[in-house]
Order: C-alpha cells, then sequence, then structure tokens
C-alpha cells in the first residue's frame, strides 16, 4: 500500500490522518476502498471531516499504490478526480450533464476515475432526476461520492442508489486535541474551539487566517465609543484585517498552481491532460476568491454576534470569547447591535452592498461601551 516510512506509516495512513474523530466512518471506507460500489453518499455536517474523507476515499480507490498519485487525489488535482462544486446556489441540469461526461470518460491513469459532488443537497429536482440512471447502472470505471450536511434534501430515489456512511459531529475535545497536534497556542486553542461551533475547519481558521479578521471586529464592539470617527477608525482595521487575509489566499493559490504545473509536466502527462487540470485548478481557485470576501464579512460579523452574546448571557455564564470579559452593556443595546448584525447578514445573503458602506452602517449601531 504504498511507501512505507521509516516508522511504517504509508501515504495513505497519514491520508486518513487527516479526518479527525470519525473513526467508524473511516473504517468503514477504507475496507469499501478495497471493493468499491460505484456510488457512496457521504453524510455529515460541514468541517466534521467528510470533504476530506471523500478525498481520501477517492485517492485510496485509485492511488492506493502510488503515492505520487495518491497525494494528487488528496489534493484534488488528480486527473482522474473530478470535483463538482459550482459557485451558484444550486447544482443545475447542466452541471449534472458534466457529472455524465466524467463519468462516462475514459479514466487517464488507471482503471477508475472518482466523480465527487459537493454540497449535493444542492442538486435542484431536474439535475437529481438527470442522474438517476447514472447512479444506478453506471459505467465499471466510475465512482461517484456525494457528499451532504442535508441527507433529507436529496431526492429519496438519489440516496437508495447510494451506499450511505455518516460522520459525527465533533465535539470540543476532539478539537482541542487536534489544534494541539497542529501546534497552535494553547489561548489560541480554547478560544478557537468555543467559536468553531463543532467545525474543525473553521477552528483552524480562527487560529490561523482567520484570526486578524476576527480579532479585528471583536475589537471593534469592545472599543466602540458611539463616534462616526470610532466607526471609521474601526471600519478601515477590518478592511486592512480581510485585505491580508486575501492576500495570504492569493500567495497560497498562486504557489498551488505553480506547482501543479511543474507536476505535471515532470509527470509526462500529454498537453491536453496538462491543460484541462490547470483550468480545472484556476476555476476552483476564482470560485474560492470570490466567495472569501464574503465569507470573511460573515465571519467578522459572527465575532460580532458572539461579543454580545456573551455580554447578554453575563458573568457567570460559559463564554465564547474567552481572551476578554464580558462586556458591561443592557440588554437593549446588545439587541440592537444584535438586529445590525442579522440586517448585515441578509444585505450580503440578497444583494451585492458596498462592503465599506455595509461596514460603515454596522459599526454604527454597535453601541457605545461604558468607560
Amino acid at each position: 500500500m504504498g511507501e512505507v516510512s521509516a516508522a511504517g506509516t504509508t501515504r495513505e495512513a497519514v491520508g486518513w490522518d487527516r479526518v479527525v474523530g470519525q473513526d467508524e466512518a473511516v473504517a468503514v471506507l477504507r475496507r469499501a476502498a478495497e471493493r468499491p460500489s460505484h456510488a457512496y453518499l457521504l453524510v455529515g455536517p460541514s468541517g466534521s471531516g467528510v470533504e476530506d474523507a471523500a478525498r481520501c476515499f477517492a485517492a485510496s480507490v485509485l492511488a492506493p499504490d502510488d503515492d505520487r498519485a495518491f497525494e494528487l487525489a488528496l489534493r484534488g488535482v488528480h486527473p482522474d478526480v473530478v470535483e463538482i462544486d459550482p459557485a451558484a446556489t444550486q447544482i443545475r441540469v447542466e452541471d449534472a450533464q458534466t457529472i455524465l461526461d466524467e463519468a462516462y470518460r475514459s479514466p487517464v491513469e488507471g482503471a477508475r476515475k472518482a466523480i465527487l459532488v459537493f454540497e449535493a443537497e444542492r442538486l435542484n429536482e431536474q439535475a437529481a432526476n438527470k442522474l438517476l440512471k447514472t447512479l444506478e447502472e453506471p459505467p465499471e470505471t466510475a465512482l461517484i461520492v456525494l457528499v451532504t450536511a442535508g441527507a433529507d434534501q436529496l431526492l429519496a430515489t438519489i440516496r437508495s442508489r447510494c451506499q450511505r456512511v455518516d460522520f459525527a459531529y465533533l465535539g470540543p475535545d476532539v478539537i482541542r486535541a487536534a489544534l494541539r497536534d497542529a501546534g497552535v497556542d494553547e489561548a489560541r486553542v480554547e478560544l478557537a474551539t468555543r467559536l468553531a461551533g463543532g467545525r474543525l475547519d473553521r477552528a483552524r481558521a480562527l487560529a490561523g487566517p482567520l484570526a486578524g479578521v476576527r480579532d479585528a471586529f471583536a475589537t471593534a464592539a469592545r472599543a466602540s465609543d458611539g463616534t462616526g470617527a470610532g466607526a471609521a477608525a474601526h471600519v478601515s482595521e477590518a478592511e486592512a484585517a480581510m485585505h491580508s487575509a486575501l492576500a495570504q489566499l492569493e500567495v497560497d493559490q498562486s504557489e498551488e498552481l505553480e506547482r501543479l504545473t511543474a507536476e505535471l509536466a515532470a509527470s509526462g502527462y500529454p498537453d491536453r491532460i496538462v491543460r484541462t487540470q490547470v483550468r480545472r485548478l484556476a476555476d476552483k481557485h476564482k470560485r474560492a476568491h470570490r466567495a472569501a470576501r464574503t465569507e470573511l464579512l460573515v465571519e467578522g460579523i459572527t465575532a460580532l454576534e458572539t461579543v454580545y452574546r456573551d455580554a447578554l448571557a453575563g458573568p457567570d455564564a460559559p463564554l465564547l470569547n474567552v481572551d476578554h470579559p464580558p462586556l458591561m452593556l443592557e440588554p437593549r443595546s446588545c439587541t440592537h447591535a444584535l438586529d445590525a448584525c442579522r440586517d448585515a447578514r441578509h444585505a450580503l445573503a440578497e444583494f451585492v452592498p458596498n462592503e465599506t458602506l455595509l461596514l460603515e452602517r454596522l459599526f454604527l449601531h454597535l453601541p457605545a461601551v461604558p468607560r
């Protein structure tokens, strides 16, 4: 099973180690990878490790004995691993046609290819119906993996054609242990664990790239003086933190694209395959970049909400923001701030607002903190 390290650990085992706290689901999938069926439904809350498990499963099926290919599959850039994750709120019939086209296209390297469909609950009725026959009688070379946090939102006929594997909610002890294993500072471990809402991916982000954004918004709440000048200063600080997070994303994406291009060239793939894989990764990066700024704003709004939640809960309740004591504010002031956060969320969901104006309006509605 691939190259074995001096410690006796295979690349496959290292890959599965990314899926934390899901021993039962991992055991099921590792057994299934030895004699896979044609279609699987992986069900678990976002951040539970279900997304990493889908990639690990595809890698174990496609390339259990080839470390290079296994790593490419884990990263989602193997030519025989196709990820379907459109930016739209629905997976539409044209996306379903892409799934079908890929399922019937011959593998590039091995005997199989894998199609991973993320947030499969977004399949609209027309797209789901288009997939039914292929899910029931797919080509022998195709492995289709649907990943969802909401299995009940899928058509029963879709669910019945897949082998289902469930992933559990991650408790705080699991998240704390994972962050400590990653070398996160102990003070940040507890903060990220409490703010993450059971999502390991979010806990890791809050201990890393999202830390500055969370801190800037939380500081705006704690230091609000109720003036326009104060609000403007906090907007500048929040925008600077978001810019820094986006800049790091762009650096990471550029390095990933350069690495993949070099790897594909060294592997001797035909030019057609190289162009296809580079285009897929570039498209993935564009979707991620478009979504990132909105996600940063949502995280900032969430940071504000946790501050006012702590203030409403009172000094004796367990804190979310363990790095500072709760604000001493009247309940009406906290409710007013939370209403402003709700309005900002609504604006992001329904419109394409000017981000600076949205933040200015939001911060102007934050109550002044007594000095």
